[in-house]
């Protein structure tokens, strides 16, 4: 059965950076980008639990290949900012991306996944404050 009311609990907050320092630089937005509408899009994936590796390791692993990654996919890593004249540009900073570790009490079938918005938006996918993009790891506890 459906369940929209679940609770997430956060553990840890930090910024995870490219894993060697980049040279600071500005990208301009594409003629697309700057006469559409700014998107958020979120992404929501699941993966089955190693039963071998315990959700710490697993953090770890993730963390230190987004920093490796961050390297050649760098304006992941910088922030949207305005320039001399207004317009949104990719401030390449290595800011860093928001990342997150959680723990729900809901199981994956209890998702009502015909409603998003209901049940994953804000909750699984974390809403994006700073930067270009934002990353929430989850861990599924029953209570």
């Amino acid at each position: 059965m459906a369940r929209a009311e679940f609770k997430v609990t956060m553990s840890k907050q930090e910024v995870v950076a490219a894993a060697l320092p980049l040279q600071e630089h500005w990208l301009p937005l594409s003629n697309l980008d700057l006469l559409l509408q700014p998107l958020d899009v979120g992404v929501f994936f699941c993966y089955k639990n190693k039963q071998s590796m315990s959700f710490g390791s697993m953090v770890g692993v993730l963390k230190k290949a987004m920093a490796q990654a961050l390297m050649t996919f760098y304006a992941f890593s910088g922030e949207v900012v305005p320039n001399s004249v207004g317009e949104p540009e990719i401030l390449c900073n290595n800011r860093g991306v928001d990342f997150a570790e959680a723990f729900a009490d809901v199981e994956l079938k209890e998702l009502n996944l015909y409603d998003p918005d209901e049940s994953i938006e804000g909750k699984l996918v974390p809403n994006k404050k700073h930067g270009v993009l934002a990353v929430q790891v989850l861990s599924q506890i029953r209570v």
